[in-house]
């Protein structure tokens, strides 16, 4: 494993434990390595995130939005989830749009996650509950809720109808057999 994968991922151990400093040192010393590593701006925002620390959270969100833009001047046909050098790519164009969601720009966002469902139909990150959320007037929030209701009862019927419900309206997701 290279090393800023390496300081990447125990970044991502000292996140869960709240050790929020410690994890920004290690995703700083990342950077000097590489600036131009995506997955090191994504770990960025999940610490800033944790931290509380906004302003931080939205700057790391943009670099690696625009790191990622420059990575893929043109966007490919798919970028599948279970590629792993795909999920930094895959995670900095979410957390845009969630920052897109977050601020108004909901036309913004609906086009970030239309983007996503395409480029990773088989949608391993959730996207189609976050667009369904954003079209029912619903919140990020709202959607934890239901996802926590249902890994509590192990029944998520709610959500899987509030997305065919939604799909059937706006015509965001092709349905696929798994």
């Amino acid at each position: 494993m290279d090393k800023k994968d390496e300081l990447y991922y125990d970044a991502m151990d000292f996140i869960s434990m709240g050790e929020n400093n410690k994890a920004i040192d290690l995703l700083q010393e990342a950077l000097i390595m590489d600036k131009d590593y995506v997955q090191t701006y994504v770990g960025l925002v999940a610490a800033y995130d944790n931290a509380g620390d906004d302003k931080k959270r939205i700057k790391a969100t943009e670099i690696g939005f625009e790191k990622t833009k420059k990575k893929f001047t043109k966007w490919p046909k798919e970028m599948h989830w279970g590629n792993m050098d795909n999920r930094a790519y895959l995670r900095a164009i979410q957390y845009m749009g969630e920052l897109y969601w977050d601020s108004g720009n909901l036309e913004g966002a609906i086009e970030i996650f239309r983007l996503l469902l395409k480029l990773n139909p088989g949608d391993n990150q959730g996207i189609r509950y976050e667009i369904v959320a954003l079209y029912a007037g619903l919140s990020g929030e709202d959607v934890d809720k239901m996802f926590e209701d249902g890994n509590k009862t192990q029944n998520w019927d709610e959500l899987e109808i509030l997305v065919e419900t939604q799909n059937k309206k706006h015509n965001f997701r092709v349905e696929y057999d798994f």
